[in-house]
Order: structure tokens, then sequence, then C-alpha cells
């Protein structure tokens, strides 16, 4: 894997490029009090791996880098047929 130099809370480390797969990339929605829906996703880009465990549980720590979707439904939103 790629290795790559990273700052971890003003500590540089060398971070290990991870591969993944996308299992399952859920939308959250959520109703807005004009009727607005707004649906939300986070897609990942990039995952590293740091080789020093968290120190509270002594788990793998990771950075990511991803993007924030969104997609906008608007309820009163006139038709094409009716802009006309």
């Amino acid at each position: 894997m790629k290795k790559v130099r990273m700052n971890l809370g003003g500590q540089s480390v060398e971070a290990e490029m991870m591969l993944f797969k996308a299992i399952e990339e859920p939308w959250s929605l959520y109703k807005l009090d004009d009727g607005t829906t707004l649906k939300v996703k986070i897609v990942l880009s990039d995952v590293y791996k740091i080789p020093i465990p968290d120190p509270l549980t002594g788990l793998p720590q990771f950075i990511i880098r991803a993007s924030n979707v969104l997609s906008v439904d608007v309820a009163d939103q006139p038709s094409k047929k009716e802009i006309h």
C-alpha cells in the first residue's frame, strides 16, 4: 500500500492508504418546515490508516477524505408544464 505523511494532532505520521469498496451509501432524509425534502449522503474518496492506536480505546485510527452529496426536493416548485 502507498504510504503518505500526514499531520495528526500536530505530529507528522506516516499513514497507509487503504483500498476499499463501498458496500452501501445510504441517504439521510430531512423534511424542512417549508415542505422541502433534503437528501444527504457522504461518499468516501480516500481512507488512511494511522500506525498509532487511539490512546483511549486502543483501536486503529483512520483519516478519511469524503464529499457530502446533497439532493433537494422543493415541495411547492411548479412543474415544467406550469412554467410556460
